[in-house]
């Protein structure tokens, strides 16, 4: 309550001021006019500057007070929501006048020129913006003014024009805060502009299906609503799918893997889809070894992955990767190790290693991991 008091307090001093100002300033360049009008109109050599002063003044002060009665004028017509311009250009044409007069007569001495003709558009000014300030409370109080954008500032502005400017619309239409209306500005924009690119490539598609025929092509392609068909499909897209599918493509090879499976791995995978289980076996990569699932319930996770590479040829490693949700790294391991005949049995190799070791009393030779 007391800071509402204070801003109402400042905000009366401020307008006296303003009055003051408007005042000075005013009373200046109708002194300026006066002088003029003493000194160039063929007055008779024996008129006093007395009087000659009295008989200007009438014309100066009408000049100057008709540019601020017309103003007033204009500005009550513009809070009933006219525009007011017959008003608004006699104002301005007044003022002119004033101005011109004060710098014309005073040409013959460019500080008194520039005095009294910067008075002039000075008190102008300060009426303009005065009475301005006053119309926008007006309409504010009978709530007819719209509500005030925040501000954003010179380098938003001349960062990104659009953005703001559309930033500016939404602050104004929802009440967005400065920082909401700039990110939802942007994502319209982005939006947009992705949907015209989706647009143009939807009709494209739409006349495609009629290249025999111009005008049906034509025809299909203006009645179809090609921009709620690119929201659609928009909404249709498996974005998580596709950052999904993109981050097993890039992921990178492991650290300790030989440069002999690295090789393996980066072979095409319809090459090796093609291959299948009917290729002759490639040599057993040891390495595999440490990479095949010692745990019963990830080994058979393994070899249901292989029966479906089997049972499905064609399909590539990133096929099954999907499939399965797995990486694709694991998948070209388990068809290599499939195709190595490692999991034709239901038997871990470890428990079966350890069946043989316990069978013959003595552990098989293996080859080196290294």
């Amino acid at each position: 309550m007391t800071a509402t008091r204070n801003d109402h307090m400042l905000g009366r001093a401020a307008e006296h001021a303003a009055w003051a100002f408007y005042t000075v300033a005013a009373l200046g360049s109708s002194i300026g006019q006066i002088w003029v009008g003493v000194e160039t109109p063929p007055w008779p050599d024996g008129m006093p500057l007395w009087l000659r002063a009295i008989l200007a003044l009438p014309f100066a002060v009408v000049i100057d007070l008709g540019g601020v009665v017309c103003s007033g004028f204009a500005d009550t017509r513009q809070r009933l929501g006219e525009n007011a311009y017959g008003w608004r250009i006699l104002s301005a044409g007044s003022v002119t006048l004033a101005v011109g007069i004060n710098i014309v007569g005073h040409a013959g001495s460019p500080y008194l020129a520039t005095v009294f003709g910067g008075l002039g558009v000075f008190a102008y000014t300060v009426w303009l913006l005065h009475s301005s300030a006053r119309r926008r409370d007006a309409l504010r109080a009978a709530g007819k003014l719209a509500t005030t954008p925040p501000s954003y500032g010179l380098l938003q502005w001349w960062r990104e024009p659009a953005i703001t400017r559309r930033a500016k619309n939404l602050a104004l239409e929802y009440d967005y805060t400065l920082h909401e209306s700039l990110a939802e500005a942007r994502i319209q924009l982005r939006t947009e502009a992705r949907r015209a690119a989706l647009a143009s490539h939807i009709e494209a598609r739409i006349r495609s299906r009629h290249d025999t025929d111009p005008i049906l092509a034509a025809i299909a392609a203006t009645t179809t609503p090609v921009d709620d068909v690119a929201d659609a499909l928009m909404a249709m897209i498996d974005t998580r799918g596709w950052a999904r599918a993109i981050a097993n493509e890039i992921q990178p090879p492991d650290s300790g893997q030989p440069i002999a499976e690295q090789a393996a791995a980066s072979e095409p995978a319809d090459r090796v889809a093609a291959a299948g289980h009917h290729a002759q076996q490639p040599a057993l990569n040891a390495s595999l070894l440490r990479y095949i699932p010692t745990q019963q319930a990830d080994y058979d996770r393994w070899r249901e992955i292989w029966q479906a590479m089997l049972h499905a040829p064609d399909a590539s490693n990133q096929d099954i990767a999907n499939q399965f949700d797995v990486s694709t790294r694991t998948a070209q391991r388990i068809r290599l190790t499939g195709q190595a005949n490692l999991l034709n049995s239901p038997a871990t190799p470890v428990a079966r290693i350890a069946a043989l070791a316990s069978s013959n009393g003595h552990l098989p030779l293996l080859p080196a991991t290294s």
